[in-house]
C-alpha cells in the first residue's frame, strides 16, 4: 500500500490520524509512474527546472495539502523538454495566447508549468538557492520555504495569504531543528 504523508495541523479533523505525523520531510510524495518517467527523461536530457509552490512546501514537511506539481523551467521554450516528453510517449504543449505550456499524457495531469514565480529573483538566482532532495529516487530542486513564503506574501491572493501561517510554522519547526 502506498501513503502519501502529510504532517496534519492542530485543527485538522482528519480521522483516523495520518500514520506518518512523525515523518518529516515527507519521504513518499507518490508520483504517478508517467510523472516518474518525464522528471527522469527531463534530468537525463540535462533540463533544468524546480518544483516550486505547496509541493515543495508538502516535501519539506509543511503541513499543507496540494493538487499538482508545479514546474519552474529555466526555458520553456528549451527543445530539451519537447524531447524529454517524446522519450516518455507524452507530449510538450508550448502554450498559445493566454494558455501557459503544458505536458500531455496520461499519468501527468498534476504537473503545472509555472513561467514566472512572482516575488522572486530571475530563475539563474533562484536556482542557486534550491535544495536538492531525493523523491522516489529522483533527484529533485525543489525551492526553500522562505522563497516559497516571499512569493505567496508578494502575490497576495487569497488562497496563498491562507497557506502563510502553515508556511510559517514550517520554516520555524525546520529553523529550529537546523534547517533553513
Amino acid at each position: 500500500m502506498r501513503v502519501t504523508c502529510t504532517t496534519p495541523s492542530a485543527v485538522s479533523n482528519s480521522y483516523p490520524r495520518n500514520d506518518c505525523v512523525k515523518v518529516w520531510p515527507v519521504d513518499d510524495f507518490a508520483l504517478t509512474p508517467a510523472e516518474r518517467a518525464l522528471l527522469q527523461a527531463l534530468q537525463r536530457r540535462g533540463v533544468r527546472f524546480v518544483v516550486v509552490g505547496m509541493g515543495a512546501a508538502l516535501l519539506q514537511g509543511a503541513p499543507v495539502a496540494t493538487q499538482d506539481v508545479d514546474l519552474w523551467f529555466e526555458k520553456a521554450d528549451d527543445e530539451r523538454i519537447r524531447l524529454a516528453a517524446a522519450d516518455t510517449g507524452s507530449s510538450w504543449i508550448s502554450g498559445f495566447g493566454m494558455q501557459p505550456p503544458a505536458f500531455g499524457g496520461l499519468g501527468l495531469e498534476r504537473i503545472d508549468v509555472v513561467l514566472t514565480v512572482h516575488g522572486l529573483d530571475p530563475f539563474d538566482i533562484e536556482y542557486l538557492r534550491t535544495w536538492d532532495v531525493e523523491v522516489e529516487g529522483i533527484r529533485l530542486r525543489i525551492l526553500p520555504l522562505d522563497r516559497i513564503l516571499a512569493s505567496k506574501r508578494f502575490t497576495r491572493r487569497p488562497k496563498d495569504l491562507a497557506q502563510l501561517p502553515a508556511l510559517e510554522a514550517a520554516l520555524l519547526a525546520r529553523q529550529a531543528h537546523g534547517g533553513g
